[in-house]
């Protein structure tokens, strides 16, 4: 029984202090334990996370070693453990986040910089390497760690100068180094570079191998491998290092796709298909993007009969059949089959009673049709159904982007494209129309750069690396064109673009051997495409080698071989017009001509021969001849209008326009000579109508863009609406060198206000264009409104004394006003106005900004 202790007043009284005395202690404790430092609580999640590390338990390590930051954040130990963590278990983002906070609270805290450093080198982050080992190289240059960082930085750099002498003499120090640290990742890295470019294959395949062994998680090692076993040769080991590959990284798409390409390289496509079919097999249920892959693969080496049989099992097996049908559409759609495979897509759709994001992308594929067949209502409706559901839709995003290009929406394209990217950063789509954006809006180095990104993600796709090719022999980069084709050509060796880009790159170096050599392949590829290039490329090395003389001589060689092609006679026609050798290619045109009178490429080969002889009315019953058989061909419409043009009949060359455009409404070549030749006339509001209808079908067009934006900043600049959309159109004609782009966008920022903006354009404009009096005026009033009188008055003069006489025109009365002012300053003091301010035009019979080839001549 329990005791009754309140019986006794003793024992109550001693069960009291008892109480107290207990609940005294028990609340003493608790208000110790409260009292802990933030310190020493911060310790005590430290500690347990070392011990849960030591436990194998790294994931609850982790969430302690986060709980010390939320209590003390600069806690050295355990910032310092958290990111070796990470580091060990291959989450190197992670891991390079907490290294970096070590780096911010700990500027000089040797290690860190080390392992930063050392990582950005494993991910290619050259300036973050740079910067990393800089600081270590400050805070203790003798430390041995901070000696192979900087020998790597030394090494890279005289790598990029391509100072070979430095290289060998750093490679030399790598291996001396090498000594007390054989297995140093970074030194090993020096020792295969000096293998692979001393050709000595053993010891590569040493290095290699080794690394790979110590760093068998590290993606780079693997590609060094395989870089190693490709240099020997060596195909069975080729083809196991890659299953090894894949193995170890089961997500890497390049290793597969490398693995299916080496089967087909070797003549086994049946092995990539089958290696396609288990990747296919093992995908999950819910996964489509590996049977997608055979399909596409199946359609490639088999035809697409056989990919929609392909497909149609894949349905019948459960597959995904909106994913899967749209897929089948889509073989439908590039065979011609537009209108059924637009319906069987929206069948499909039709389908759908929950949005996903599936059903999504095939939206989006349904817009893109669209798009292609000229329904870009119907696109855009598709489009904005997406963005409605899902703001940010890559896809979605992507065609909006395209449209708000198109539309000199520039910003508002840069901000949905960077949202893609903030999605997928390796979206080589999305770069590519960055690149466009940055084109339009005059950022020359900022598109070449993403256009660089976009064939890098696309692993040298052969469309994104013609596009950066192309851009780099634009501006003469002729090393880093090549360095961008390798690539690409390594994985398609028989593109005839790439070679003749690539041949283009050699002939300009001009590098005459390599340009052989590229030649000799396009020969060995053998096809009439391929073999005609080789002529080309040939011909253009001939004239470099040994001048035009023995390039002619060799045209003549080729066509008055036996079997000479109608081709070889075309160029040398062609060849004989452009060096005053008329005679000759008349007689050649005719007999051309007379031996085939239904070849109309010999027809206009004697109807130009005929007008540089002279003999315009032959031409022109030549070229009628033509244009009565084919009326549909704009090209000898285009011939006639450039020939009544070039004998100043403008009306005449006005009335064949008209004729031509009858024949083939809306042809662009047609619509851009009649624009030319209104502005001539003076009919300014005509031409600019048609220019703007020009852009609206291409605004990328950069001679389309200058001449509307000229012609508006010329006639309608007291128009503000005018003038913004000029500015609008122009910027992408910042940093121009083309003369009239430049006079075009120099007068449109005097415009703006920026006189002083706009002069070095114009001094550029007239200086090329030193025959062309309105550009000349151009330059004088600018300078004028900069304040450089004396020049202004000299410009202006020069640029008046140039004017034919008696010609008339708003911008030459201008200048007449503006050169006025200027000799009698009392009376530009008691005006309304400045000088400059309201000059704008090239007047009638001036070029001024607008570029235009003359009427016949190709656009674009």
């Amino acid at each position: 029984m329990i005791a009754d202790v309140s019986s006794s007043p003793l024992s109550a009284r001693r069960g009291l202090r008892f109480l107290l005395s207990t609940t005294l202690a028990v609340g003493l404790g608790l208000s110790l334990a409260g009292c802990k430092t933030s310190a020493e609580r911060a310790e005590e999640y430290y500690q347990s996370g070392l011990q849960l590390l030591e436990e194998g338990d790294v994931d609850r390590a982790i969430v302690q070693f986060r709980n010390v930051f939320d209590i003390e954040g600069t806690h050295y130990e355990a910032r310092k453990t958290l990111a070796d963590t990470y580091r060990t278990r291959g989450d190197t983002r992670e891991a390079y986040s907490q290294y970096l906070r070590l780096a911010e609270q700990y500027p000089d805290d040797l290690p860190t910089r080390v392992a930063l450093a050392r990582m950005a080198f494993d991910g290619q982050e050259a300036q973050e390497f740079e910067r990393h080992t800089t600081r270590a190289v400050e805070i203790a240059p003798q430390d041995p760690e901070v000696q192979v960082l900087d020998l790597a930085r030394r090494y890279r750099a005289a790598a990029l100068a391509e100072d070979e002498k430095a290289r060998e003499a750093l490679s030399e120090e790598a291996a001396r180094m090498a000594g007390t640290r054989p297995d140093d990742p970074m030194l090993m890295g020096i020792l295969l570079d000096r293998a692979a470019n001393a050709g000595d294959l053993a010891e590569a395949d040493r290095l290699t191998a080794r690394m790979l062994e110590l760093q068998p998680d590290n993606p780079q090692r693997y590609l060094q491998r395989l870089a190693l076993l490709a240099e020997r040769g060596d195909k069975p080991a080729i083809e196991a290092h890659l299953r090894a590959t894949i193995a170890r990284f089961p997500d890497n798409g390049q290793a597969k796709a490398d693995l299916v390409r080496f089967h087909l390289s070797e003549g086994q496509p049946d092995k990539a298909e089958a290696f396609l079919r288990e990747l296919a097999d093992a995908a999950p249920a819910g996964e489509s993007g590996a049977r997608a892959d055979l399909v596409r693969f199946v359609e490639a080496q088999r035809g697409v009969d056989a990919a929609r049989a392909e497909l149609d099992r894949l349905i019948a097996e459960g597959a995904d059949p909106l994913l899967f049908g749209t897929l089948r559409a889509g073989f439908d759609f590039r065979d011609g089959k537009r209108d059924e495979a637009i319906a069987a897509v929206r069948a499909v759709l039709d389908g759908v009673t929950e949005p996903s994001d599936t059903s999504r992308d095939v939206k989006i594929q349904l817009a893109r049709m669209l798009a292609e067949t000229g329904d870009e209502a119907g696109a855009r409706q598709q489009v904005d159904e997406v963005l409605a559901q899902n703001a940010g839709h890559p896809g979605g995003l992507k065609m909006k982007a395209a449209w708000d290009i198109q539309a000199d929406k520039v910003d508002d394209a840069v901000l949905g494209l960077r949202a893609v990217l903030d999605q997928a950063p390796q979206d080589a789509e999305a770069m590519g129309l960055m690149a466009s954006a940055y084109d339009r809006a005059g950022e020359a180095d900022l598109a070449r750069d993403y256009l660089s990104q976009a064939a890098a993600a696309s692993n040298n796709a052969v469309p994104e690396t013609l596009r950066l090719a192309a851009r780099l022999i634009a501006e003469e980069r002729w090393r880093p064109a090549e360095d961008a084709i390798l690539p690409a050509l390594r994985r398609a060796p028989g593109n005839l673009d790439l070679l003749e880009a690539l041949g283009q790159v050699y002939l300009s170096m001009p590098d005459l051997p390599r340009a052989q050599g590229v030649i000799a392949r396009l020969r060995e590829i053998g096809t009439p495409e391929a073999v005609a290039a080789a002529e080309q490329m040939d011909l253009n090395r001939l004239a470099n080698e040994q001048g035009q003389d023995a390039a002619l001589g060799y045209l003549e060689q080729q066509a008055n071989a036996e079997n000479a092609s109608i081709g070889s006679k075309l160029s040398l026609i062609r060849a004989q017009l452009a060096t005053g050798q008329t005679e000759a290619a008349l007689r050649l045109a005719g007999e051309l001509a007379a031996s085939d009178p239904d070849n109309r490429a010999a027809g206009m080969a004697l109807a130009l021969s005929q007008a540089a002889a002279g003999d315009l009315p032959a031409a022109r019953a030549t070229l009628g001849g033509l244009v009565e058989d084919q009326p549909a061909d704009p090209a000898p419409h285009l011939t006639l209008i450039r020939l009544a043009t070039q004998q100043g009949d403008i009306d005449g060359a006005l009335a064949l326009a008209e004729r031509g455009l009858a024949a083939i409404p809306d042809n662009p070549d047609l619509l851009w000579s009649k624009a030319g030749l209104m502005e001539r006339k003076g009919d300014i509001d005509g031409a600019i109508a048609i220019y703007e209808q020009l852009y609206a079908r291409d605004s990328s067009s950069m001679i389309v863009a200058n001449n509307l934006a000229s012609l508006l900043s010329t006639w309608k600049s007291d128009d503000p609406a005018a003038v913004a959309r000029a500015s609008t159109v122009a910027r992408r004609l910042k940093d121009t060198e083309v003369p009239a782009f430049m006079d075009t966008y120099g007068w449109i920022q005097h415009l703006n206000g920026d006189s002083a903006a706009g002069l070095p354009y114009l001094e550029g404009a007239a200086e090329a264009l030193a025959s062309d009096p309105i550009v000349q005026l151009h330059l004088g009033v600018v300078q004028a409104a900069a304040g450089e009188a004396d020049a202004a008055k000299a410009q202006l003069q020069k640029g008046l004394d140039m004017l034919p006489e008696g010609q008339k025109g708003r911008s030459v009365a201008l200048a007449r006003e503006a050169l006025a002012r200027l000799n009698a300053p009392a009376a530009e003091t008691a005006g309304t106005g400045t000088a400059g301010t309201g000059m704008a035009g090239t007047g009638t019979a001036g070029t001024g900004g607008t570029a235009a080839p003359a009427p016949g001549q190709a656009t674009n």
